[in-house]
């Protein structure tokens, strides 16, 4: 995966982030649920891919990730050069100092019993049904699980069969914090951080939970709601 390929198109670019974990609100939510099972290791990345350690050694080794020339070598190319201390598969860009030394020999510790299989194809072991394999359903019902308990507790509200369906999907935004607030944009540099103040002009910092519940402007706007629909309540603090 070239790196001069994450200006292609947005669908590529979300393929890179997932590659390097990073998910949306979950973590490393995917990488921390597969498994490379190797093989001959001839289709699987060394320092990309979760093959050993239950972590990808870039994230384990970041220091040696940093130094290594070759960054997109397979398993089995390492193998061939010699992972061992001092083989010919560690290729850096400068002399090590010896506490990277040491980092060396603790990696190589880790793979000193990996044993490569000829005529064997490198696979993927999906960690949440590893009998079946990966599908869109268990995926969906982890993430869906797995989120903030406020959203969990109303996803069947939100998406109830009686509400509008561009409601819902309002209001799904709202919860996992996906609406274009200042903040976001900021985050994902649209607009400058200078351009963050709330949209009401009241000077403070634009956030979801400012934006409807804290702004002195638009949070007037629920007073009115609930004297029309007769009803008295406190607001929370967080949406």
């Amino acid at each position: 995966m070239e790196e001069g390929g994450r200006h292609c198109s947005s669908w590529w670019r979300l393929v890179c982030r997932i590659r390097e974990g990073l998910g949306e609100g979950m973590g490393r939510w995917f990488d921390d649920n597969i498994r490379r099972v190797i093989g001959d290791g001839r289709n699987t990345l060394f320092w990309y891919d979760n093959w050993v350690g239950g972590t990808p050694l870039r994230f384990k080794f970041p220091r040696l990730f940093d130094l290594v020339v070759s960054k997109e070598c397979s398993v089995e190319d390492m193998w061939r050069g010699g992972w061992e201390v001092g083989g010919g598969g560690w290729e850096w860009r400068r002399r090590l100092f010896v506490w990277e030394e040491d980092t060396v020999r603790e990696c190589s510790t880790l793979l000193s019993n990996i044993v490569l299989q000829e005529n064997v194809y490198d696979s993927w072991r999906w960690l949440l049904d590893p009998s079946h394999g990966y599908t869109v359903r268990e995926a969906y019902r982890f993430l869906t699980n797995s989120g903030n308990f406020v959203v969990r507790s109303m996803v069947n509200d939100v998406w109830h069969k009686n509400i509008p369906s561009k409601v819902s999907l309002f209001m799904w935004r709202l919860l996992r914090n996906r609406l274009p607030t200042r903040d976001n944009l900021v985050r994902r540099r649209v607009i400058l951080l200078s351009d963050s103040v709330c949209v009401s002009g009241c000077g403070d910092h634009e956030t979801a939970i400012h934006l409807f519940l804290g702004c002195n402007v638009f949070s007037t706007l629920w007073y009115h709601i609930l004297h029309w629909l007769g009803i008295f309540a406190v607001f929370p603090g967080d949406i």
